[in-house]
C-alpha cells in the first residue's frame, strides 16, 4: 500500500528476524484475503492456459459455485460473450508487451441471466518470475448503465408523457428545415389544453398530470409514426407533420380536437370538465425561415383559435392583424413597466429544508408583482413578457438588490437565500459588477446567495452561462441547477457547469409514492450527482410520505408546501 513507511514493509526486516517476518507475511496475506472477500468486487486468478485457480467469495456468490467447482475452469465460460480480443490480449499480458487489459463484458449467472462488468486484468509473477499468472478484476457496473440510460433519455424525452422534450423538438425542427430546402414543406402545430389551469386548481396537480398522460396517448393514436410529437412544457404541445397540403394538415387537426374532447374529467360534486385544445398551425417554409419563427407564428396562431371559441384550429395568415394578440402583449408590458419604475416588485421566500436535519437552511426568492387593484399578477406572464421585450435584465437586476437588501437584515447571518436568474441575465454584461456592487453596498457575505438557473438557461449557450457562472463562483456565490432531469443533455454537460446544487424537477416528486419508476429515476438522478459531489434538492414535497421516500432515497433538501408556503 502507498500509505506505508518503509519500516513498516517486510523487505526491510534483516535475515535474522525469520519469525517476524513469516508473521508480517501472513499478516498481510490475511489482510489480503480479508479484502477480497469483502469488498463488492470480484476477483479471480488464472493460469496461462487461461483456467481459474482462485475466485473470491465475492465471485463465488455471483457464480453461485464452490471454489471446487470454479478450479480450472475457462475464465471465459463465465463471460455471456467473449471478446473476440480477450486471448490475444492475455497472450500479450504474459510476454509482457502490455502491461493491463480493459473491457466491459457481461458475466453470466447460474439463472441464465447476466450482469454487465468492467474487467481489468494484469500479470503476476510468482516463484521469482518463473510462473506467470493473470490477475482478473470485475465491478458490477450494471446499475451504472442503467442510470446513464436513464439520463439519455431523459436528454431528449419528458419525464411525465415519454414524448420527446422541448429541445428534441427543437433538434427535429431545424433537421426538417434543412431538408425543406430540397422543396420537402412541412407543418408545425402547437397545442396547449384550454383552461388547463382549472384542473390543477380544482383537482389537484395529480390529477392534471395525469390529463397530461391521457393527452400525449391520445395524440399519439391520431397521429403517424413519422410524425414528430413533443411536450413542450406545462400543457403546450408541439407536432411536426411532413405535410403542407391544406387539407390533410386540417383532418389531422380536427382528429386531434375530437379525441380530446372524447376525453372529461370528474370533479369531486360529481360534475365532469370537458377537455379541449386550441390549435395554431404554420407551414415551412412559407411561415417562418427557423424553427423559432415558426413557433412564435403558431403562438399567435393558436391565440386566434382560442379567440374563435377554443377547440379549434387556426391557420396562420401573416397578413392579418392580431389585435387581441398584440393588445395582450401591449398589456403586460404596461404591467412590466409600472412595476419597474414604480419599484412595486415583491419578493415572497419559500424555506428549503435539510432532510437529515429537519432544519431550514436557506430560502428560495420568489417574484410577485402586483396590479392597479391589488391582485397579484403572474409571475410566467410577466417574466415571458420581459424576456420577450428585453428587459429581463433590468427586471432580474431590481431582484438581485431587493434580496441582497433582505439578506442584508436578517439576524441570522448564516441563512443563505436562493435568486432565480433568467437564462437571458447570463448574457447581460453588467450582470457580474451588479451583483459585486450590491455585495459591497449592502455588506453581504457572497457565501450566503445560490443562484438559480434551470437547464434549458444554462445549455441554451453553454459557453456564456459556464464563463458567467464561473465569475460569479470566484466571487464566492453559489449555483443551483433547477428542473433538473427533465431537459438534461448529456453528463458532459452536468460535469462541465460550475453548480453546487441539482434541484429534481417536481415532476419526479409529484408521483412519487404511485409510480415505482419514479422513485428509480430519483435514485438514479441522486447517484449521479453525488457522483460528482452535488448536493440535491427535491421541489413539490406535498406531504411526510414522499418527504420520508426522499430520505430513504438519499435526497439532500426538501422544499414544498409540507415544508411551508411561500410568505
Amino acid at each position: 500500500m502507498h500509505n506505508e513507511t518503509r519500516a513498516e514493509r517486510p523487505e526491510n526486516l534483516t535475515p535474522r528476524d525469520p519469525e517476524k517476518l513469516a508473521r508480517r507475511l501472513a499478516d498481510q496475506e490475511g489482510l489480503s484475503q480479508l479484502l477480497q472477500d469483502t469488498a463488492d468486487i470480484l476477483v479471480l486468478t488464472q493460469d496461462e492456459e487461461g483456467r481459474v485457480l482462485s475466485i473470491n467469495r465475492y465471485g463465488r456468490w455471483l457464480c453461485n459455485v464452490t471454489e471446487r467447482e470454479m478450479l480450472r475452469r475457462p475464465f471465459r465460460e463465465l463471460l455471456a460473450e467473449t471478446p473476440s480480443e480477450l486471448q490475444r490480449s492475455f497472450g500479450e499480458i504474459l510476454r509482457g508487451e502490455r502491461h493491463s487489459y480493459r473491457h466491459e463484458t457481461p458475466l453470466r449467472q447460474s439463472d441464465g441471466s447476466s450482469l454487465l462488468f468492467s474487467w481489468w486484468h494484469t500479470a503476476w509473477q510468482i516463484n521469482g518470475g518463473r510462473k506467470q499468472r493473470i490477475v482478473s478484476i470485475g465491478l458490477d457496473i450494471s446499475d451504472q448503465r442503467i442510470a446513464e440510460e436513464h439520463i439519455g433519455w431523459l436528454s431528449d424525452h419528458d419525464p411525465l408523457t415519454g414524448l420527446f422534450n422541448r429541445r428534441r423538438f427543437i433538434e427535429e425542427g431545424r433537421r426538417w428545415l434543412a431538408q425543406s430546402s430540397s422543396g420537402q414543406g412541412f407543418t408545425l402545430m402547437l397545442l396547449d389544453l384550454d383552461q388547463f389551469r382549472d384542473v390543477n386548481d380544482l383537482n389537484g396537480h395529480h390529477q392534471g398530470d395525469r390529463l397530461l398522460q391521457q393527452v400525449a396517448h391520445a395524440l399519439r393514436q391520431q397521429l403517424r409514426d413519422s410524425d414528430v410529437i413533443a411536450r413542450l412544457g406545462g400543457d403546450e404541445f408541439g407536432i411536426l407533420l411532413g405535410s403542407t397540403n391544406t387539407r390533410a394538415v386540417e383532418q389531422a387537426a380536427r382528429r386531434c380536437c375530437d379525441a380530446l374532447r372524447g376525453m372529461e374529467i370528474r370533479q369531486d360534486e360529481g360534475t365532469h370538465l370537458p377537455v379541449t385544445t386550441s390549435i395554431g398551425i404554420t407551414l415551412a417554409p412559407r411561415d417562418g425561415e427557423t424553427i423559432e419563427e415558426l413557433l412564435s407564428n403558431a403562438d399567435i396562431a393558436m391565440y386566434e383559435a382560442k379567440a374563435s371559441g377554443r377547440n379549434a384550429w387556426y391557420i396562420f395568415d401573416g397578413e392579418k392583424p392580431y389585435r387581441e394578440r398584440i393588445h395582450e402583449r401591449a398589456y403586460w408590458e404596461k404591467q412590466l413597466q409600472r412595476a419597474l419604475e414604480a419599484d412595486t416588485l415583491e419578493m415572497h421566500f419559500q424555506p428549503i429544508m435539510e432532510i437529515a436535519s429537519g432544519e431550514n437552511t436557506h430560502y428560495e426568492a420568489l417574484l410577485r408583482a402586483r396590479d392597479e387593484d391589488g391582485k397579484i399578477l403572474p409571475p410566467p406572464s410577466l417574466i415571458d413578457c420581459a424576456e420577450r421585450n428585453g428587459m429581463i435584465h433590468a427586471l432580474d437586476e431590481q431582484v438581485i438588490r431587493q434580496v441582497f437588501s433582505h439578506v442584508s437584515q436578517l439576524q441570522d447571518d448564516k441563512l443563505c437565500l436562493a435568486i432565480n436568474l433568467s437564462g437571458l441575465s447570463l448574457q447581460n454584461p453588467r450582470l457580474v459588477d451588479h451583483i459585486r456592487d450590491c455585495l459591497l453596498t449592502y455588506r453581504v457575505a457572497p457565501e450566503r446567495i445560490i443562484f438559480e438557473i434551470t437547464e434549458t438557461a444554462a445549455l441554451a449557450d453553454i459557453g456564456n452561462a459556464i464563463d458567467t457562472m464561473k465569475a460569479l463562483r470566484r466571487i464566492g456565490c453559489r449555483f443551483a441547477l433547477d428542473d433538473f432531469g427533465v431537459g438534461f443533455s448529456s453528463l458532459y454537460y452536468l460535469k462541465k457547469l460550475p453548480v453546487d446544487f441539482v434541484k429534481i424537477d417536481g415532476s419526479f416528486i409529484r408521483n412519487l409514492l404511485d409510480e415505482p419508476e419514479h422513485q428509480v429515476l430519483i435514485k438514479a438522478l441522486v447517484d449521479v450527482a453525488h457522483a460528482f459531489q452535488l448536493q440535491t434538492v427535491a421541489e413539490f414535497v406535498e406531504n411526510e410520505q414522499i418527504l420520508e421516500a426522499l430520505r430513504e432515497l438519499g435526497v439532500d433538501y426538501a422544499q414544498g408546501y409540507h415544508i411551508d408556503r411561500p410568505q
